[in-house]
């Protein structure tokens, strides 16, 4: 099921993040930044935080099964004009053991209706040039290679493109 996260699920949200970078990104981000990332308590703070003040109302969504967070969702309005669309997929995570059964593409539709909601007809979501799963997902979504660039996290440099949905109607149809 996929629903609006709430406030309550600010730990379980930053334990399945963690986990989520623990299985994704082991070589291929910097080992500084993947304890940074793989730290449940600073994730589950984090989301706390997150949740406190999104940035769009609504626009942290999970996917639960038997009571468990197994990925999320969150949007919000571009928050970079060099994203090349008004809106944004600021995060998108699901654990490996959801992954292959549609809940990916079900957070992004539903991702995708909220910033539709809020007014944004296009989007954009930065990966990582390393994260040939996330690209190969997005561009099965529809998505398209857009600007790149060197993105820093605190003092780590990582190389990034955002993928650039141009018309948000087409990823949930």
């Amino acid at each position: 099921m996929i629903r609006r996260a709430e406030r309550a699920d600010a730990a379980a949200i930053g334990d399945m993040h963690a986990q989520s970078w623990t299985e994704t990104y082991p070589g291929l981000v910097p080992d500084a930044l993947l304890a940074e990332m793989t730290d449940p308590a600073r994730r589950r703070a984090a989301w706390a935080r997150n949740l406190a003040a999104p940035l769009l109302p609504g626009g942290i969504l999970v996917a639960e099964e038997a009571g468990a967070i197994l990925g999320l969702v969150s949007v919000c309005a571009a928050r970079d004009p060099a994203l090349g669309a008004s809106g944004e997929i600021s995060g998108l995570y699901l654990l490996r053991a959801a992954q292959g059964r549609g809940l990916g593409r079900a957070l992004l539709v539903a991702g995708a209706r909220v910033l539709l909601a809020a007014g944004h007809g296009s989007a954009a979501a930065w990966a990582l040039d390393a994260n040939a799963r996330a690209r190969g997902f997005y561009a099965a979504t529809g998505a398209v290679p857009g600007t790149s660039q060197i993105g820093w996290h605190g003092e780590v440099a990582v190389a990034e493109t955002a993928w650039v949905w141009s018309d948000l109607h087409r990823v949930t149809s």
